[in-house]
């Protein structure tokens, strides 16, 4: 498994260069100008945008033959399965924690004139941007066993599309039962809760997913 992973790691630290510059820039520049729009969109596109590291990963093994060469090791397919979706909730640690670190250095520069609420503003920012990474995740790997590489980029479109349309499906859903009134605090945190709750599930449910794909899929 520690192979799995580090082979994983090493396939998608090249892409995760360019995004971390990218995101470094963007950060740099929130902290310079306090644009409340900018910081709105870092959080969001944080988690998402170094997920696609792990997918990228999965691309270039795929254009060496590597996904084929594992087959051959001493590993289970459920392991590499494994592999791909802690690499993949890793990334999005990665940049969830790099957009609090930029979203705290500019709340001490420019003070908080960002959030109504100090906390439910931001966790509802933050487990947006953690909800689409993993449903993206949810989605991608299944299809990707399924289908084949070469739909990547198609699959990595509609995978992004359908992560966001579910997301916000649910968060509708929810609101709907709350016959979308305003919520106070023990209504909020329930409804994250929720939220956050049926993301996991269906992340927790893709995995076993992709472990049948894979087992069933001839090469």
């Amino acid at each position: 498994m520690i192979g799995l992973l580090k082979n994983n790691f090493y396939g998608a630290i090249g892409s995760a260069f360019f995004i971390f510059a990218v995101f470094v820039t963007a950060g740099l520049a929130l902290l310079i100008t306090g644009n409340p729009s900018l910081l709105n969109l870092l959080v969001i596109l944080s988690g998402t945008a170094f997920s696609f590291n792990a997918i990228a990963g999965f691309r270039k093994e795929a254009a060496t033959k590597w996904n084929k060469y594992e087959l051959t090791m001493p590993v289970r397919r459920k392991d590499i399965v494994k592999s791909r979706y802690i690499g993949h909730v890793s990334w999005i640690i990665v940049g969830i924690v790099l957009a609090a670190v930029f979203v705290g250095f500019t709340l001490l520069v420019h003070g908080d004139r960002y959030f109504y609420h100090v906390v439910r503003d931001p966790l509802t920012l933050f487990c947006l941007s953690v909800g689409i990474a993993l449903l993206l995740g949810a989605l991608y790997y299944p299809a990707i066993y399924l289908f084949g590489a070469d739909k990547s980029e198609v699959l990595i479109i509609t995978g992004l599309l359908g992560a966001v349309g579910i997301a916000f499906g649910i968060i509708w859903l929810i609101n709907a039962g709350n016959d979308f009134q305003s919520l106070a605090d023990p209504e909020y945190y329930l409804f994250i809760s929720v939220f956050m709750g049926i993301i996991v599930s269906l992340f927790a449910l893709s995995y076993l997913l992709t472990i049948f794909v894979f087992n069933k899929k001839e090469y």
